[in-house]
């Protein structure tokens, strides 16, 4: 039995990026290309920087690292705030780091004079939306106490809206998010000069609804670079994005004889998340999985030893790049 195998398209991803920057120009915004999802793959992050994207960030350390192992030096930021823990390395391998504590950038002060380096850091605000960052009425003192450390630099603020959230809710946080930002700016005699408003739901809202920019300057975008969509709970491709990024090709195993239709196939809750598995074929569905083994139903006739292919979900793709049950190649095309 053959592991499952990943297809990855690289120059759709060159593509989706020019794509991607090319709006955030016209709609006012910069854009950081997001590598968490493939796990800091240096030959996505390659890709990314092929399609024109100055910095990258990813939320995990050690990805972070394997880049820089394989000789990526563009500039890098840690976008899950470091724990105490995480003080020197995130020196060490970060230019950046989002951050939710005033000790831990304090830390991170420490540690980069003791190295003579400049450590940027951007303070995440919460906007209600369920996840990390200062409330907001914290957050003009905060970025005054990092603006007068040493070793240093301020970059700015940011958000993060759950890939559940709807474009109005977007909108009105995000003016207050500017409003925020103007607040900070009178307490620091300068302005911030990053808005960082989110991510690809935040580049939904934007770009894909034609929503008015309220004023942020930067986003964070992985998913509709990585796959083509804004969001894996409505997967609708973006009009001239590349969806078939990433596509998972996977064996048949059994075909159920008293279940006409039904087949099982070598994949399972270990490698992936089903619920975000996506049929190639229109007439097949994902019924059920186990940890092995995942159980589909089709009208098309299938037969053991037959490969099935789906697209893929953003959490589908998370675990899957990751699991060492699953081969991965990455295709780049020659003009």
């Amino acid at each position: 039995m053959a592991n499952p195998r990943l297809r990855i398209d690289l120059e759709k991803i060159v593509h989706n990026t020019r794509r991607a920057l090319a709006i955030g120009r016209e709609h006012g915004f910069q854009v950081m290309g997001v590598t968490k999802g493939a796990a800091g793959l240096p030959a996505v992050a390659e890709a990314m920087l092929a399609g024109g994207v100055e910095a990258l960030g990813d939320s995990r350390l050690d990805n972070i690292e394997r880049m820089r192992k394989a000789g990526i030096y563009t500039h890098m930021t840690l976008l899950r705030s470091p724990g105490q823990s995480d003080i020197r390395r995130t020196v060490e391998l970060a230019d950046a780091s989002l951050n939710v504590d005033s000790e831990v950038v304090a830390a991170l002060s420490q540690e980069a004079c003791s190295h003579h380096k400049t450590h940027e850091v951007v303070l995440m605000v919460d906007l209600d939306t369920g996840r990390e960052g200062f409330a907001p009425e914290q957050v003009p003192t905060a970025c005054r106490e990092a603006a007068s450390l040493p070793g240093i630099r301020l970059l700015g603020i940011g958000a993060y809206f759950h890939l559940g959230s709807d474009s109005g809710f977007h909108i009105r946080a995000l003016h207050r998010f500017v409003a925020l930002a103007e607040q900070t700016r009178s307490k620091l005699e300068k302005p911030l000069a990053m808005l960082s408003g989110g991510s690809s739901n935040i580049f939904r809202s934007l770009a894909v609804e034609g929503r008015p920019n309220p004023g942020i300057n930067h986003l964070r975008i992985g998913t509709a670079i990585l796959l083509g969509f804004y969001s894996s709970l409505n997967p609708v491709t973006i009009e001239g994005f590349e969806r078939d990024t990433f596509v998972l090709r996977v064996e048949v195993i059994e075909v159920k004889k008293r279940r006409p239709g039904e087949a099982i196939l070598a994949l399972g809750k270990v490698d992936t998340d089903p619920q975000f598995l996506f049929p190639a074929d229109p007439e097949m569905k994902v019924k059920e999985a186990t940890s092995d083994h995942l159980l589909v139903v089709t009208e098309t006739p299938l037969r053991v030893g037959d490969w099935v292919s789906f697209r893929l979900g953003y959490p589908a793709l998370c675990r899957l790049v990751v699991s060492p049950y699953v081969e991965l190649a990455c295709v780049q095309r020659r003009q």
